[in-house]
């Protein structure tokens, strides 16, 4: 008889790990095509045992889960990319032909994506957000330096269930016992947070955050962290000490007031948020940060 008890925390985390490996992968690979056996590979699990643990771990078959990442990448490329044309957005997110581009945008945003372009310009689209999602006013924003940033090799815990302190907390909490655990923790740490969907495309419960630590090259795998690799390249920085709830205010600033006039576009990577370890501030209610966003020239 099968032996039928829950799996051990040690087994749990070598299949949440597996399917984050394989949630990286088809993060890196929107733009092209992806077979089930391919991404299934990346897991270790064979097509058939790998479709129904990543829909029960995930929430979404993978096909759901590839289509609405696709989807909000376009939507994001016409908000905050507009010299793209509709086909470029097309191809640059994996889809087979602009037609088939139009319908599934139409049926998932329930407009075109020229209407979606003009009613939900970056100019407008914040004023329909509610307040408690934001900072009392939005902050005055410092002055903004733009620099090249050196490539980084982090290791990370992740959150798929949107940006709210629980949530986020929780992902902190694990690299930080990951990393004292692998001694990756020191005064010079600088802490990374990446936040990889916009809460006015992406639905807030599902938004997904990574929790990282700079690790080195030697430390190749793990079973519980998954690693990902963040390219060098030019980056807006804007320095903030401050309370938790000013740092998504920030970025919507950022977006709204600064880049449509800075003369750069964002670049296809994630904005993150660079912290400067200080635990006299952290534990008095403070964080001391760059809030960063890639971009490329105009």
């Amino acid at each position: 008889m099968i032996n039928s008890r829950p799996l051990s925390e040690s087994s749990r985390n070598v299949y949440t790990n597996r399917i984050e490996q394989t949630v990286l992968y088809i993060n890196q690979n929107l733009a092209r095509s992806m077979t089930l056996t391919e991404i299934a590979g990346e897991s270790g699990f064979s097509p058939f045992h790998f479709h129904r643990i990543f829909h029960a771990l995930v929430g979404e078959t993978p096909q759901d889960y590839i289509n609405r990442l696709r989807l909000e990448k376009a939507a994001n490329y016409l908000i905050k990319n507009p010299i793209l044309s509709k086909t470029e957005v097309a191809f640059n997110c994996g889809f087979s032909s602009s037609a088939v581009f139009a319908r599934s945008f139409k049926k998932h945003f329930r407009v075109t994506a020229s209407q979606y372009s003009q009613i939900v310009s970056l100019d407008r689209r914040f004023e329909y957000l509610p307040t408690s999602d934001l900072a009392p006013e939005s902050p005055p924003l410092p002055e903004i330096q733009i620099r090249n940033a050196p490539a980084m090799r982090l290791a990370y815990f992740a959150t798929h269930r949107g940006y709210s302190r629980e949530s986020v907390g929780d992902a902190w909490n694990k690299i930080f016992a990951w990393a004292q655990g692998h001694d990756c923790l020191n005064p010079d740490s600088n802490l990374v947070g990446i936040c990889f969907d916009d809460p006015t495309i992406t639905p807030k419960e599902k938004c997904r955050y990574y929790a990282c630590v700079p690790v080195p090259e030697w430390i190749k795998k793990d079973t519980r962290a998954n690693f990902i690799n963040i390219p060098a390249g030019l980056r807006a920085f804007c320095h903030l000490e401050c309370t938790p709830e000013v740092i998504p205010a920030t970025f919507f600033a950022l977006y709204r007031d600064w880049l449509p006039d800075s003369g750069f576009l964002p670049d296809d990577i994630p904005p993150y948020e660079l912290y400067y370890y200080s635990m006299d501030s952290y534990h008095a209610g403070n964080y001391v940060l760059d809030a960063c966003i890639p971009v490329v020239p105009l």
